[in-house]
């Protein structure tokens, strides 16, 4: 195995682990147990759909998507062994986001959602998963706007 994908394992199960431990702790069942922070307050649901609720009620159609994309991420992985740091990251965040996510679905029919901004009332409730997954498209973005034009000459697919 290659360090690239050592780290890409590890990292996705670090998220795992820290989405899945801070859904049981923190998502609870009896109340508040998030301390409230200064805007920021536990809000606990259960999300049939993706973000926003987008496709609400579609949790088959979306549990589809993510295997279709994992299945993707997979193929991309064997054909194009892309070893730069910053794609191994980016790529990481979003596959473990969507696996912390697609457990949810699996086994509760949603997502555990618990963080709520009350400072910026029209952003939705979210959780771990999601912010992994939104870091990790932001830094695919910048892999993909300002580094990967410059390094494709140099690539063989």
């Amino acid at each position: 195995m290659t360090k690239s994908i050592i780290l890409k394992v590890s990292l996705i199960i670090a998220i795992l682990v820290i989405d899945l431990l801070s859904k049981f702790f923190l998502y609870g069942t009896y109340g508040s147990v998030i301390p409230y922070i200064i805007g920021i307050r536990d809000a606990h649901g259960l999300n049939t759909g993706g973000a926003w609720g987008i496709l609400g009620g579609s949790m088959w159609l979306l549990v589809l998507f993510t295997f279709v994309f994992l299945v993707g991420v997979v193929v991309l992985e064997i054909k194009w062994k892309n070893f730069h740091p910053l794609y191994s990251v980016s790529l990481s965040l979003i596959v473990g986001g969507a696996v912390g996510n697609l457990i949810d679905r699996l086994f509760l029919g949603g997502v555990r959602d618990f963080l709520y901004f009350e400072f910026w009332s029209s952003f939705p409730t979210f959780n771990f998963a999601d912010t992994a997954l939104c870091v990790g498209l932001f830094l695919m973005a910048i892999y993909m706007l300002f580094i990967y034009k410059s390094s494709s000459s140099n690539r063989k697919v």
